[in-house]
């Protein structure tokens, strides 16, 4: 009778011991989670591509030919009909904007025949001369969390001249009005200078820099030596990425500069209400 008694209090304990661990695993899921977790936005997109290319593609030698290939993402569906149609007209703008500096047209048809044109216009001038054109403008969507939708923006271009040339950007849009996010909505004024500070201590890690190090003898054009973090920036799960493009900073045999700043470096300046704050540590 007795053991029948001890293994009834041990299967009492045992069961006492399960719901405590159970309860506290729960209230510790809840806290972790934070007032504010990431939503899901349910929100789909899928890629447009136009592309076009001149008669001398076709030939055998297709170096004396011009091309020009344009893809995007767009907003398929998201529950914000206005806030969709915002954005993909935001984006296609960025995409459909001016190549050569003669048409204003945010039309891509419009602004792929002009390309053309100009390139058959050249070739008209200067039979004798191959040249080969070409221009390649690729987005890709970055981020795609709660409130944000961030894409990059990639050119890739030659028309004559010592080097292709290449530029970046990025947009960050905030899925609750379409509008982009600029960076005075992630940290204050009043902390940018020290966001820059930490800034420059990431970017002379990155280049190998010392603190005594001069800029400009290093090959960096900053005004008056003076570091600064540009408005070209990238939001993602972890951190914030400053891009300095091609002649932006230093000379193209350098080339771009891609400047990564975790979040745990400054989450002390990130504001509280801030889009981002759900994606901070």
């Amino acid at each position: 009778m007795w053991l029948i008694s001890i293994v009834y209090l041990i299967t009492r304990i045992m069961k006492s011991i399960i719901y405590i661990i159970l309860l506290l695993s729960g209230i510790a899921a809840f806290f972790s989670c934070g007032s504010n977790p990431p939503a899901v936005n349910h929100l789909e997109y899928k890629m447009v591509q136009y592309t076009r290319q001149s008669e001398g593609c076709d030939s055998l030698r297709d170096d004396n030919c011009a091309k020009i290939k344009i893809e995007f993402p767009q907003i398929s569906a998201f529950e914000n009909e206005m806030v969709k149609e915002k954005i993909n007209k935001s984006i296609s703008n960025l995409f459909s904007q001016d190549i050569l500096g003669g048409t204003k047209s945010n039309d891509f048809e419009t602004v792929m025949d002009a390309f053309l044109e100009e390139y058959e216009s050249v070739i008209n001038e200067f039979p004798d001369t191959y040249q080969s054109w070409f221009i390649e403008r690729t987005g890709e969507v970055k981020l795609n969390k709660s409130n944000i939708f961030s894409i990059d923006y990639m050119e890739y271009s030659y028309t004559g001249g010592a080097h292709p040339n290449t530029f970046v950007a990025f947009k960050n849009f905030n899925l609750s009005d379409g509008e982009e996010i600029a960076l005075d909505k992630i940290i204050s004024t009043d902390k940018r200078t020290e966001l820059t500070k930490i800034g420059e201590e990431e970017f002379r890690k990155l280049k190998n820099l010392t603190e005594a190090d001069e800029l400009g003898q290093a090959g960096f054009w900053f005004e008056n030596n003076k570091f600064y973090l540009n408005d070209n920036f990238l939001i993602t799960d972890s951190s914030l990425v400053f891009y300095y493009n091609n002649y932006e900073i230093t000379a193209y045999a350098f080339g771009p500069t891609e400047l990564e700043i975790h979040y745990s470096k400054i989450k002390n300046l990130i504001k509280e209400s801030s889009l981002i704050a759900n994606l901070v540590d």
